[in-house]
């Protein structure tokens, strides 16, 4: 069976991010697939066409694309670090392949890794479950602790499907309200 336009698409992000990673760090390989995988699931159960879904898909493995600059170049890889850095290895990487994404979605994704640690923007630009993918990863992983996961539930969780999920996984540390 052949690929669709935008599973072809996402598979080039991966990929591209797969290899990245294996050349500068590959301890982020598996932080971007599940970021990736749960970006898929919420934007899947919140009911997102295909292109949407795709669109968030190719944005959550290139989120955190900024991260081995900014550790190079920084020292650290702060949010706006890593956004900064991201938002130019993403444009570099749109306008090497213009084939890959229209130049709207291309710009699109670009903002999305600059901002993707910022839940104002997340609501504005429409990628709320890629902002709760990664927070919900971040936790798992110890960049935030999660004795504030009630706090992060009920401040930074906006779509049905993420607080469903927020429940399912940090139910123990959350209050019952």
């Amino acid at each position: 069976m052949e690929k669709s336009r935008t599973e072809q698409q996402i598979a080039q992000a991966m990929s591209r991010v797969i290899d990245y990673y294996a050349a500068c760090d590959s301890t982020q390989i598996a932080h971007t697939l599940c970021v990736h995988g749960y970006t898929r699931m919420l934007a899947m159960r919140e009911g997102y066409d295909e292109r949407k879904t795709g669109l968030l898909e190719i944005a959550a493995l290139l989120h955190d694309i900024g991260c081995p600059s900014a550790k190079w170049k920084y020292g650290d890889s702060q949010p706006i670090h890593q956004q900064r850095e991201g938002m130019c290895i993403a444009a570099d990487w749109f306008a090497s392949d213009p084939s890959w994404l229209e130049a709207q979605d291309a710009q699109w994704v670009v903002d999305v890794v600059g901002a993707h640690h910022n839940a104002v923007k997340a609501e504005k630009l429409g990628f709320e479950v890629l902002y709760e993918a990664d927070l919900i990863v971040n936790l798992f992983e110890g960049y935030y602790p999660v004795d504030y996961a009630n706090v992060y539930f009920h401040k930074m969780v906006r779509t049905k499907s993420g607080k469903q999920l927020f429940r399912q996984l940090f139910a123990r540390w959350l209050n019952k309200d």
